[in-house]
C-alpha cells in the first residue's frame, strides 16, 4: 500500500463521520403528546413544566426539564413509559400503550 493509498482511506474514514457529527447537534423543540390517536398537547421544549395527563385509561407525569422530556411517573402495569427516560431529539417516542400516550419530538416549522 503507497502512501497516497493510506492518506485517501484516511481521509474517507474521518468524512464518513461527517453527518453523525452534523445530525448529533439537531434539537427538537417541541414534543407532541397523543392520546389514543388524537392530539392532546403540543409543548415547546424550551421551558421547563410538569403536567399531569388524567384520561380514562390512566395518569401519567409527564415533565419537560432542560430542553428534554420524560415521563416522571405512571400508574400503569409495567412502566415502560418511565423507564424509556428522557427524550430531546426528533424522532424520539415514550410510548404508554396502556393509556394509549404517544410522546414524540418533531421540529418546530
Amino acid at each position: 500500500m503507497k502512501k497516497k493509498d493510506f492518506v485517501l482511506i484516511l481521509f474517507l474514514i474521518l468524512m464518513s463521520f461527517f453527518p453523525l457529527l452534523f445530525f448529533s447537534n439537531l434539537n427538537g423543540n417541541i414534543a407532541k403528546i397523543t392520546v389514543d390517536g388524537k392530539l392532546y398537547k403540543t409543548l415547546p421544549l424550551s421551558e421547563n413544566k410538569e403536567l399531569i395527563i388524567t384520561t380514562e385509561y390512566g395518569e401519567n407525569i409527564v415533565v419537560i426539564k432542560n430542553k428534554k422530556i420524560f415521563v416522571k411517573s405512571a400508574d400503569c402495569k409495567d412502566g415502560v413509559c418511565v423507564k424509556t427516560g428522557e427524550i430531546s431529539k426528533p424522532g424520539e417516542i415514550i410510548a404508554c400503550l396502556p393509556h394509549k400516550l404517544v410522546i414524540e419530538i418533531e421540529e418546530d416549522e
